[in-house]
């Protein structure tokens, strides 16, 4: 298994946690390469994300060639990255590269930037009147007010009432996502267990009218925290089907970067470090897992369009967003860091 370690060296492998490095190492490897050899070639689909250790390596294009050694500040990010390679890798002198999966790694970066968090307005510290109508609560969030009526009737018809005792795991960190859930009666906990699973952390306590769930609904990721029975508590749950096609999907609005116009803000939801080498002139740089926090200094008045570099983690950035009120739409299918270093 290749050295954690490693990834220390490299942006954004940097960012993970531990345990979810040691996980993407099971998926690495280090290949070695001679003088003359092709590591990869311009146009072929990219399974992985190549990370140069060692050597020294020319990268080329149909308009240019470029050196690139393990020494060199560039070698911190992907070879190429994108779902195709941009470009050809030449090796010229012996070198050794990383190959990680790359679409475990996006998977990762998703999941961990989401903040570890699978509730809405998360922290707010409010203690929910237990005689509140939870329905009433659902159809006064701003996320529902974007959702055509009829949808919202099929929403209520499609729910199932289920009932967990004081104690009962209702959803679990690490589990893939089924459900997306809505409090009715009784209160539930929020909890970030340790990778070991030795320790948890508290993160809110909900009550009635509170919805859980949904973030593993629209990234496709495990669920990134539990959520716990403190009370008795009846739920109304929504299949993961449903959810999709009468929320998601009205609230999930698509745009390409071609039809851009107006007075529109661009939205970057990658790490610092990766916007950094190479974003779309005008964006602002909200990392998603800040977005919570940040997304109180937007101007509700304005549109934003959200990217990152495969549309993953800004698919979930847009969802977020959306619920809090915020007029935005998703870059489709994500740009690409060609892309971005072009357009900069």
């Amino acid at each position: 298994m290749v050295n954690i370690s490693l990834f220390g060296r490299f942006v954004p492998l940097q960012s993970l946690v531990p345990s979810d490095q040691s996980q993407l190492a099971k998926q690495s490897s280090l290949v070695n390469y001679q003088p003359g050899q092709v590591i990869f070639s311009r146009g072929e689909l990219a399974r992985t994300q190549a990370f140069l250790i060692d050597g020294e390596i020319e990268l080329q294009d149909e308009h240019s060639a470029r050196r690139l050694r393990a020494a060199d500040p560039e070698s911190r990010y992907a070879l190429a990255p994108g779902q195709r390679r941009a470009q050809t890798a030449l090796c010229l002198k012996p070198a050794q590269i990383l190959f990680v999966d790359r679409e475990l790694l996006d998977v990762m970066l998703t999941w961990s930037q989401t903040g570890g968090v699978e509730v809405r307005d998360i922290g707010s510290g409010d203690k929910d009147d237990e005689s509140h109508d939870w329905m009433t609560a659902l159809l006064q969030s701003k996320a529902f007010l974007r959702i055509p009526p009829g949808n919202i009737a099929q929403i209520f018809a499609s729910m199932q009432s289920v009932t967990f005792d004081a104690g009962q795991i209702i959803l679990k960190q690490g589990d893939p996502g089924d459900y997306y859930y809505v409090i009715t009666e009784g209160r539930a906990q929020v909890v970030l267990e340790d990778p070991n699973g030795n320790s948890e952390e508290e993160l809110a306590q909900l009550g009635v009218g509170r919805a859980f769930g949904e973030e593993a609904l629209v990234s496709g990721e495990p669920r990134n925290a539990t959520v716990r029975a403190l009370t008795r508590c009846t739920l109304m749950r929504l299949s993961n089907a449903a959810f999709a096609r009468l929320l998601k999907a009205p609230l999930m609005r698509e745009v390409q970067m071609s039809e851009i116009a107006g007075d529109v803000q661009l939205v970057d939801v990658r790490l610092a470090s990766e916007f950094e080498r190479g974003h779309w002139p005008g964006a602002i740089n909200v990392p998603l897992a800040r977005l919570r926090v940040l997304a109180q200094s937007l101007d509700p008045a304005r549109e934003y369009w959200v990217y990152c570099d495969t549309g993953r983690r800004s698919a979930s950035a847009v969802f977020l967003l959306t619920e809090r009120g915020f007029d935005a739409k998703l870059v489709r299918g994500g740009l690409t860091v060609a892309q971005l270093t072009e357009a900069a």
